[in-house]
């Protein structure tokens, strides 16, 4: 089979095409608020709060989602997150059209944004499973794997460059329309397993959650894997929402330059996951995956210490290449092994393990900013998540990795 059968599903198609449409969103979005943040009379710490402002919630919404999502239809809570963002980018959107917007305005609006993304995030991950079949899965996540960059990181950024130039509130109004399209390819969706009716009477919500985190807790593989996701999210993340900065201080380019840097990054990172997707699986993709994050994070170090943005877009390339490589072998293994009833509440656990260190993170770094700099901030950052990502290599090769449900040599995913 190919790299793109997944694509013969009807739902799985719908799917893409709502969260690639969505995905450009995003990207416009980021640009868009990152220069919002920049015009405002303090330009760090407003990045900062922006950052937590929405953290936050995501995390909280997080934890709440991976249990709906396994309680209730994971399409409904897809269809609701669309339409709460849509109608809070559109206000933000005519907020900025008058002019440059305060740091409360952004905060404000940005707090449901968190709330909304966090709570569809375990339902999409869980989602993925009950349209396409087991076989299909691996070249699944590959798709999704090379869509989410090109879509986020390559198309959306330069438009959102594009649009921010002529004004901040026309590029959040694209991005609100990006929420019906993918509103409205959710209302077509129809999966192909329904997750509800595995289970006739359902424990409380608590219940769900403590079941959730037991498997967790007995499972050591796992376990160590969310450990490691707070230490490198913790060591990192924060240094990343400071990248506008970098482009602007620290190499002295328009802060449009944010955009296309991010667009080399998803250029790269589309074209590893195609890769990627065309070999066959590797039998040990955890220990692997945690490889390429030690090379990917690592880059980070480089974006520190280049010279020019031309020179920072070579480790940025570097960096994307790493991690989405690493990110797609562990879904592989996150889509096998976990039990379909449980899928939406150990994504979210592992999703909110990711992210739950980020505001803190987001705080350590506006602080390093101010005391030793921008460019050492990043080379701080750097070191920690590749010896973060080392350590995680370590305990795992220690509690052992888990063998896929489906041996590699009997998924063919090239011709």
């Amino acid at each position: 089979m190919r790299f793109t059968g997944p694509l013969r599903t009807r739902g799985f198609r719908l799917l893409v095409a709502g969260s690639t449409v969505s995905l450009v969103g995003d990207g416009i979005y980021s640009v868009a608020m990152a220069v919002a943040a920049l015009h405002t009379d303090h330009p760090a710490s407003t990045l900062a709060m922006v950052a937590v402002a929405g953290l936050v919630p995501r995390i909280v919404f997080g934890l709440l989602g991976g249990v709906l999502a396994d309680r209730v239809s994971r399409r409904v809570i897809l269809l609701v997150a669309d339409l709460v963002r849509l109608a809070v980018v559109a206000t933000l959107g005519a907020a900025l059209l008058d002019g440059h917007a305060s740091p409360l305005l952004l905060v404000a609006c940005v707090v449901p944004l968190g709330a909304a993304s966090g709570a569809a995030a375990p339902a999409f991950s869980a989602i993925v499973p009950d349209i396409v079949e087991a076989p299909d899965l691996v070249r699944a996540n590959s798709v999704m794997g090379g869509v989410t960059p090109f879509a986020q990181m390559m198309i959306g950024p330069v438009l959102g460059g594009v649009l921010a130039s002529v004004d901040v509130g026309l590029a959040m109004f694209v991005d609100a329309a990006t929420f019906a399209v993918s509103a409205g390819c959710v209302l077509l969706l129809r999966p192909n397993r329904d997750h509800d009716a595995q289970r006739t009477q359902r424990p409380p919500p608590w219940a769900d959650f403590r079941e959730g985190l037991a498997y967790v807790r007995r499972t050591p593989w796992l376990l160590v894997n969310l450990l490691s996701g707070v230490a490198i999210s913790l060591a990192v993340s924060g240094s990343f929402t400071m990248l506008p900065l970098l482009v602007t201080r620290g190499y002295g380019a328009p802060s449009e330059s944010f955009g296309y840097l991010l667009a080399v990054g998803g250029a790269v990172a589309t074209v590893t996951a195609v890769v990627v997707g065309m070999l066959r699986p590797r039998r040990r993709p955890l220990a692997s995956s945690y490889v390429m994050y030690v090379v990917g994070l690592g880059a980070v170090v480089g974006l520190g210490l280049a010279p020019d943005v031309w020179v920072a877009a070579l480790f940025i390339a570097l960096m994307f290449m790493g991690t989405t490589v690493g990110n797609i072998w562990q879904d592989i293994i996150l889509g096998f092994r976990i039990p379909r009833h449980l899928r939406g509440r150990v994504s979210s656990l592992d999703w909110v393990a990711a992210t739950v260190s980020a505001p803190l993170s987001v705080t350590i770094s506006a602080a390093l900013v101010g005391q030793v700099g921008i460019r050492e901030t990043f080379v701080v950052a750097g070191s920690v998540a590749a010896l973060g990502s080392l350590v995680g290599l370590l305990l795992l090769l220690r509690s052992g990795e888990p063998q896929p449900a489906i041996a590699p040599d009997d998924v063919t995913l090239a011709a």
